[in-house]
C-alpha cells in the first residue's frame, strides 16, 4: 500500500471510531489514496484495482479506467486528486506515527476527538474527561515553539484514578 492510502485507510478508520468522518482531501471515499497514473490518451486509478469502479469518471477529458492488477503503470505521470473535502475532522496525528508508535503525546484536537468515547466507555461525564485532559495538556516549548500536547501516561493514570 502507498503511505497515501495507508493514511486515507487510518483516517477512515478512526473516523469510524470515533463517530466523526475521516474523509480526507486526497483520499476516496472507501479510504484508498486518490492517485492516477497518467499517460497520452489514458488515465488508470492506480489504487483501485478492477472490478472497483474508478473514484472519478474522468480527468482532463480522458475516461478513468481502473487497475488492472499485474499491469505496469510506472511509466505513468503521477497525479494525486484533490476531493472536495473542507474540514478534516481526523487530526493529522491519529493517522500517522513515530517508528515505534508508541507516542508519549498526541494533540489536543485528538484527545478532544476520542473524549467523549473515552467518557462513554469509563463510565465518566464528558465534562470530568475534557478536564483532565486539559489537566494534563504541556504548553509550548519555551513557550512558543510546537504545539500544545496531551501526556498520554499522565492523562491515562488521572482517568485511572477517576
Amino acid at each position: 500500500q502507498s503511505l497515501l492510502t495507508q493514511v486515507c485507510a487510518r483516517s477512515k478508520a478512526v473516523g469510524e471510531l470515533e463517530g466523526v468522518s475521516g474523509a480526507r482531501p486526497y483520499c476516496t471515499p472507501d479510504g484508498v489514496g486518490a492517485v492516477l497514473k497518467v499517460f497520452p490518451g489514458r488515465a488508470v486509478s492506480v489504487n483501485q484495482a478492477c472490478p472497483d469502479a474508478p473514484f472519478v469518471a474522468a480527468y482532463q477529458g480522458l475516461k478513468v479506467e481502473c487497475a488492472k492488477p499485474g499491469e505496469d503503470y510506472a511509466a505513468g505521470r503521477t497525479v494525486p486528486v484533490r476531493g472536495e473535502v473542507g474540514k478534516v475532522p481526523v487530526p493529522p496525528d491519529a493517522v500517522t506515527a513515530s517508528g515505534s508508535g508508541l507516542d508519549p503525546h498526541i494533540s489536543v484536537a485528538y484527545a478532544e476527538l476520542q473524549a467523549p468515547r473515552v467518557a462513554r466507555e469509563r463510565g465518566l461525564p464528558l465534562d470530568r474527561v475534557k478536564a483532565l485532559i486539559d489537566e494534563n495538556t504541556t504548553g509550548r516549548v519555551l513557550g512558543f515553539m510546537g504545539e500544545p500536547a496531551v501526556n498520554v501516561l499522565e492523562l491515562n493514570l488521572a482517568l485511572d484514578r477517576s
